[in-house]
């Protein structure tokens, strides 16, 4: 597939380029259409001919003879990979400079340098903020609780809800198994018109439900053992 290139504006100037015939300067312009991003292709005359001069009455004998005239003025270079011959344009990277290339359509240039691609450094890692008691709280646990807050706790989250989060991961509980079930279960109760304590209604549920939890798990153990 041939793609859109680049064509510098002292191309014509070039001493190489001048030194050529009319026709290889043309063969040269149509190889940068038809190469790779990394100025490879294979050394096919009869493909090239019908890629650069389809309609012109030029056999793919001359065809080659217009590569190696490319070769001789050192425009071009030509090298073998398991048996099959590449076509190399010379100083590709520094006639098309584009900023991300596509992978190699075809085996690289031995004679080419390896480019050194530059690593993407990791994203960084948004640090979550410390409450007042010095404890890390990650924002995943603040967007849960809080749209759990915000669908059923009156008037949406209290202003102290960072010092709560706090305790209960100081506490141990687990977010998901422990923490927003309560929330769900003091809200549903608020909502039943039960007077709530403020979020030490939520630290009450997650006691309670931690010792009910605890002594299942004795119980469980007990009759294991026997």
């Amino acid at each position: 597939m041939s793609r859109d290139r680049t064509l510098p504006t002292d191309f014509w100037t070039w001493e190489a380029v001048i030194d050529c015939s009319m026709t290889a300067r043309l063969l040269f312009l149509g190889l940068w259409n038809f190469a790779d991003d990394h100025g490879i292709q294979p050394l096919r005359p009869r493909t090239i001919r019908m890629q650069v001069f389809p309609g012109d009455a030029i056999g793919d004998d001359a065809i080659r003879v217009l590569i190696d005239e490319l070769v001789a003025h050192g425009l071009a270079r030509i090298f073998t990979v398991e048996g099959r011959d590449y076509l190399s344009v010379i100083h590709w990277e520094q006639i098309q400079r584009v900023s991300r290339r596509a992978r190699h359509r075809y085996p690289a240039d031995p004679a080419k340098p390896v480019p050194v691609e530059p690593v993407a450094s990791p994203p960084s890692q948004p640090v979550a903020p410390r409450t007042a008691d010095g404890v890390r709280v990650s924002s995943r646990w603040r967007k849960a609780i809080r749209r759990h807050l915000g669908k059923g706790w009156p008037g949406g989250p209290p202003a102290d809800l960072e010092r709560w989060m706090a305790r209960w991961l100081v506490e141990g509980h687990n977010l998901e198994r422990d923490v927003l079930p309560a929330i769900d279960a003091v809200c549903q109760a608020g909502a039943a018109g039960r007077p709530l304590a403020g979020l030490q209604a939520v630290s009450d549920h997650l006691a309670t439900h931690s010792l009910a939890r605890l002594a299942k798990g004795d119980v469980d153990a007990e009759r294991l053992s026997q």
